[in-house]
């Protein structure tokens, strides 16, 4: 078999993968605009009426308000813990240095169930339960593994070149910081911040143990309505979804453009 033939394969190969990867989302975007009261594949008629039953649901609003409040404030704060974590990796003289690393990345190894019972039980011995403060703590938990990984991976890329330059212009610490480092850091910092914001947004195993009416989240609000209902609405809502994910995807991928993550973080390992 030929080279050429062995890449047509390949594309082949990749299209179908892609193909059946995409089919679910694809019966989901049919069936929002299905005109019958329940969810039937081909749809009889196509409509609107489910996502304007969606806009009079005002449960899903409250619960959009608290999701998004939650992944901001809890994309926010994971940053700045995280930015000084990464700092002190990529900058501090440690001995345990892999050791401290794999501490801050044990998250990822923890199932979020457990996590979510383990805030849960320290909430309410803290009288924080239940709140948004509960939630956002633990989402911060959640996402401090990511946004350590994605900053220590660009400060490895900081020309230290610059920094110098500002240190022997007379900057302190803090401006050579603002002034030298932040700006090649900028990107990754964004892409950090989105992609902690889209994690924290779509969590569910979390959010499900701390959450009570007022301070539900739309994930969770989402699955009790469908424990309710079994019309389209939750197509109307999850095609919504995927569209706002798919752009901060596109953007997150447009904005790392260039930058090889996976191999910077590997080659740190070594």
């Amino acid at each position: 078999m030929s080279p050429r033939a062995w890449r047509r394969t390949g594309y082949v190969y990749i299209a179908a993968f892609l193909c059946f990867m995409a089919a679910p989302l694809f019966f989901i975007l049919v069936n929002s605009f299905n005109d019958a009261a329940y969810s039937v594949f081909p749809p009889p008629a196509l409509s609107l009426r489910w996502y304007h039953n969606l806009f009079t649901v005002t449960e899903f609003w409250l619960a959009l308000r608290n999701s998004l409040i939650i992944a901001l404030v809890s994309a926010a704060l994971a940053l700045m813990l995280g930015m000084g974590v990464a700092l002190a990796l990529v900058r501090g003289g440690w001995a345990q240095r892999e050791v401290i690393q794999s501490l801050f990345l044990s998250p990822l190894l923890v199932p979020r169930v457990v996590i979510g019972v383990a805030v849960f039980m320290a909430a309410i011995r803290a009288a924080l339960y239940p709140s948004l403060t509960s939630t956002i703590l633990a989402h911060t938990v959640l996402l401090l593994p990511y946004v350590t990984s994605i900053l220590v991976a660009n400060l490895l890329q900081v020309r230290r070149v610059q920094e110098e330059a500002a240190m022997d212009l007379g900057a302190n610490a803090w401006q050579t910081f603002r002034l030298a480092t932040v700006p090649q850091i900028s990107k990754g910092f964004l892409v950090a911040a989105i992609f902690a914001f889209i994690v924290s947004f779509d969590e569910f195993d979390i959010a499900l143990f701390l959450s009570r009416s007022e301070n539900m989240t739309l994930p969770v609000r989402m699955y009790l309505y469908m424990q309710e209902q079994e019309n389209p609405t939750m197509a109307a809502m999850s095609t919504l979804l995927i569209g706002l994910m798919v752009l901060l995807v596109i953007t997150i991928t447009r904005m790392s453009r260039g930058t090889n993550l996976l191999s910077i973080l590997m080659r740190r390992g070594h």
